[in-house]
């Protein structure tokens, strides 16, 4: 997949019979994933020269409705890594813009896909709008498609245990530490991470997970919270002890999925009933993770 990140500098007829999806793809969940696949098959059945999946470089109500903005299941750089896995030749990433909120969805895809892209083929989520006040709904982008000469597939929601896959749901169940069902919608374990603050991470409390470096995939336990026990300064920390690793890994990236919930943070009555605390974590943690696989 190559990344084009700066689409301004795209001149009208850079490309040429190509199957467009457009949308936040925040979590990058089985639906997502159901949408991209549709993809792939339309530019195959229609004998198209390129897939294209325009995003965006942050969320579109952080700049429409900034109040209501969402935290973010994936930040930038991880939802490209996860998309960089897919069947899509051109990952476009768009600077969302309050003058980006304010175009008209007919001068959006007459210029921008349809000119610029050169769509012959649209493939949304059911639940996708397009444009100024979201005005853009399916019925009118299809009437652009008959206008302009493009198809039009809407793809439809994906339901699992008996409501509506979403990255709304998804939040909501990393909130509320069913991590399980979260990641059966993500098809991934939920992903803990701080290098963006509008990262939603899992309340405080002590995890069993899986860290992922350069050199493999490791076990462990992570705390999320302030350490009232260890820490005085009342600031929010996150600390992971891998079971087996020895090395040093300040300073690199890394990913942490969270595999489970193990308990509420609380503060001990001495550094001892810590300790004897950790340990029991410990072996709370090696078994849900042995259950994993």
């Amino acid at each position: 997949m190559e990344i084009i990140a700066h689409p301004r500098k795209l001149e009208r007829g850079a490309f040429a019979c190509t199957a467009v999806t457009i949308g936040v793809f925040d979590g990058v969940h089985r639906g997502h994933t159901e949408v991209i696949r549709t993809l792939a098959a339309a530019k195959r059945a229609d004998a198209l020269s390129a897939s294209i999946l325009l995003t965006f470089d942050r969320h579109p109500l952080a700049v429409t409705h900034p109040e209501t903005a969402p935290p973010l299941l994936t930040t930038l750089s991880e939802k490209l890594y996860l998309l960089g896995r897919m069947d899509v030749d051109y990952a476009i990433v768009e600077h969302f813009s309050p003058k980006t909120a304010s175009i008209d969805y007919r001068d959006y895809i007459a210029d921008k896909l349809v000119a610029t892209l050169g769509m012959k083929h649209l493939v949304v989520g059911y639940d996708f709008r397009l444009g100024r006040a979201r005005e853009g709904s399916q019925e009118r982008l299809v009437e652009e498609g008959r206008r302009l000469g493009f198809a039009v597939t809407i793809v439809p929601p994906m339901v699992l245990q008996g409501s509506v896959l979403s990255s709304t749901r998804i939040r909501r169940d990393i909130v509320e530490r069913r991590l399980d069902h979260a990641a059966r919608c993500l098809g991934r374990p939920a992903n803990a991470g701080i290098a963006d603050a509008a990262k939603l991470l899992p309340p405080g409390g002590v995890y069993a997970v899986e860290v992922e470096e350069r050199g493999g995939v490791h076990g462990g336990m992570m705390n999320i919270g302030i350490a009232p026990t260890m820490h005085a300064d009342g600031a929010r920390h996150i600390e992971i002890h891998l079971f087996d690793f020895d090395g040093d890994l300040y300073g690199e990236l890394i990913r942490v999925h969270c595999r489970g919930f193990i308990r509420d943070e609380h503060r001990f009555g001495s550094a001892d009933d810590l300790r004897a605390q950790l340990m029991h974590d410990r072996q709370t943690a090696y078994t849900m993770l042995e259950k994993k696989h």
